[in-house]
């Protein structure tokens, strides 16, 4: 699959609408840090996507049509970027936090995902925590927020 979606572009096709989201919530704090401009790079670059591509597509961010994930694990994966974008300078925003909620939502996601993935990632937010631990620690967090609120 990866071969052909090179060969279609495809990936890329993905990778930018992505990224538009990604650029979106790194704006939404009115700054954008070098930090920042740092992850978004090497998410780019995953998608071949070049460093000046990328800065075109900051420039132009409201052009790039967003076309959602459409499997579960890219889902949790592009809600995963969001969460350590919004991580990234310290500290949670407000319209951050809506921006990455409402997306959740978009994904067809709970929004509450977001708050158990800050609760996952915390302070190891620098870190590139694989996605299948990520997952265990949300699947756990699930577990026990079910078992506390029993269905009668």
């Amino acid at each position: 699959m990866e071969v052909l979606e090179l060969l279609t572009g495809a990936k890329k096709k993905r990778g930018k609408a992505q990224l538009k989201n990604l650029l979106e919530l790194a704006l939404a704090d009115g700054q954008f840090d070098d930090i920042e401009a740092e992850y978004l790079l090497s998410l780019a670059q995953r998608f071949n996507i070049s460093e000046n591509e990328l800065k075109k597509l900051k420039a132009n961010v409201d052009s790039i049509e967003y076309k959602p994930p459409v499997n579960d694990r890219e889902k949790f994966d592009h809600l995963h970027q969001l969460v350590r974008m919004m991580l990234m300078d310290g500290e949670i925003h407000d319209r951050e936090m809506e921006i990455c909620k409402v997306l959740s939502v978009r994904l067809g996601l709970k929004p509450e995902l977001v708050d158990d993935f800050v609760q996952v990632i915390g302070e190891d937010v620098a870190k590139e925590v694989p996605s299948d631990i990520i997952i265990g620690k949300l699947l756990k967090i699930a577990q026990e927020r079910d078992s506390s609120n029993p269905v009668s």
